[in-house]
């Protein structure tokens, strides 16, 4: 299997209406023009222009760039731009849409779809869920199905072996550097410590402030999260519970990925001009580890990536913004400050590295955390045998 032997097996498709669901950094892309070209090798065949659906605006630039690369510009004034957000503003009469990563196809746009009269559609995604995939074939009618997963990708070397470094680290459990908040905001706070927690348990009306360890920490969110979570399978409140066990686990996330930042920071002085991204939990971390970071407050960010794809900069740092269909040029090494539990995250975000030829992966994380149980399922995507367990950065061999 090859790019061109997949682009050909697809193009040769009759269907009127195509799911691709591609590897990130396979060339979805390219497929999706490809098609335009067979279906309207004459500009002057279509009629009622070409449609492009994408998750955000900062992506328009990308493709019109993608267009000019294959050469295919020709089209260009024959397209139409909009966002998922917008989609419903857009009803009525297309030759061909486009509906990049296509997972962004919310209740609301799949409802809108009845008021639109679309002669060839092509959905683009590497993160396609089951359910969503039904949804969309009853959406689409004739909908032919084409996918290539990431694994099979690495293991027929379309797209590179990264090389993986796990950087395992420990909780303190005897330094009382955290506090534990409990009743927040209620009455003069009390200042306790961790063993006598349990005689201010019935305390409702006092802000309790328990010093603790990072562990203790660790471990009071974990119950909190597992206490939410009993509550959220019975019937009372059952969507409050929901929201709050979610919120809970995001908290966690970001919480162990705050405790890496220095260790980052150490890290990223010691790859020093290294091609690097650098994927962090939120703005404020991003700014910490970057000079030039991405993210939506800043007004910066375009010219930021602009800079890392013309080698102006050779690291940057990115919330959310990188994690799908922004191609980053010549990016070796991606760190994961964050971790994230989604497998849509994950795949999007390996996907950013994919596109050199010899990437590198380095995740510093907490044993006996949920930092670990997401590694262990990350970890399914890399071969066993390019991945190197480190505890100390003068292994690290870059």
């Amino acid at each position: 299997m090859t790019r061109q032997e997949v682009r050909d097996e697809i193009l040769k498709m009759n269907n009127p209406n195509i799911l691709c669901m591609l590897p990130t950094s396979f060339g979805k892309t390219r497929v999706a023009l490809d098609l335009l070209n067979k279906l309207y090798p004459n500009v002057n065949r279509i009629k009622n222009n070409v449609l492009i659906v994408v998750p955000r605006l900062v992506l328009i630039d990308t493709w019109k760039a993608e267009f000019t690369k294959w050469g295919y510009s020709r089209y260009l004034p024959y397209v139409e731009f909009v966002t998922y957000v917008s989609l419903p503003k857009k009803a009525g009469h297309w030759d061909y849409a486009i509906f990049d990563e296509c997972h962004h196809l919310s209740e609301r746009c799949q409802d809108s779809l009845s008021s639109f009269n679309i002669a060839y559609s092509i959905l683009l995604s590497a993160t396609v869920k089951r359910e969503m995939c039904h949804s969309l074939k009853e959406l689409f009618s004739n909908l032919g199905v084409y996918k290539v997963n990431i694994k099979d990708a690495i293991e027929e070397e379309i797209l590179p072996d990264p090389r993986v470094y796990l950087i395992p680290m420990l909780l303190n459990n005897k330094t009382t550097d955290c506090t534990i908040v409990k009743n927040k905001g209620k009455g003069h706070p009390i200042n306790i410590s961790y063993v006598e927690r349990m005689k201010w348990i019935g305390v409702k009306n006092r802000q309790i402030n328990i010093s603790c360890t990072q562990q203790q920490y660790y471990n009071d969110m974990s119950n909190l999260i597992d206490w939410y979570k009993r509550k959220m399978m019975g019937g009372v409140r059952r969507e409050f519970y929901k929201h709050m066990y979610l919120r809970m686990c995001g908290d966690r996330l970001k919480w162990l990925s705050d405790l890496k930042t220095s260790f980052v920071s150490t890290l990223l002085d010691q790859l020093n001009r290294e091609r690097t991204l650098t994927f962090c939990n939120g703005i404020a971390q991003t700014e910490v580890l970057g000079t030039h970071c991405v993210n939506s407050k800043n007004a910066e960010s375009d010219q930021n990536l602009q800079d890392f794809n013309s080698g102006r900069v050779d690291h940057i740092t990115a919330c959310n913004m990188l994690d799908e269909g922004v191609n980053l040029v010549n990016c070796r090494v991606g760190i994961y400050a964050t971790l994230n539990s989604s497998d849509r995250m994950i795949t999007q975000k390996l996907g950013r590295l994919l596109r050199h030829e010899e990437p590198i992966i380095i995740i510093p994380y907490y044993k006996y955390t949920r930092d670990e149980e997401i590694v262990k399922k990350m970890c399914e995507n890399y071969n066993p045998d390019l991945v190197t367990t480190i505890n100390d950065l003068t292994e690290l061999q870059i």
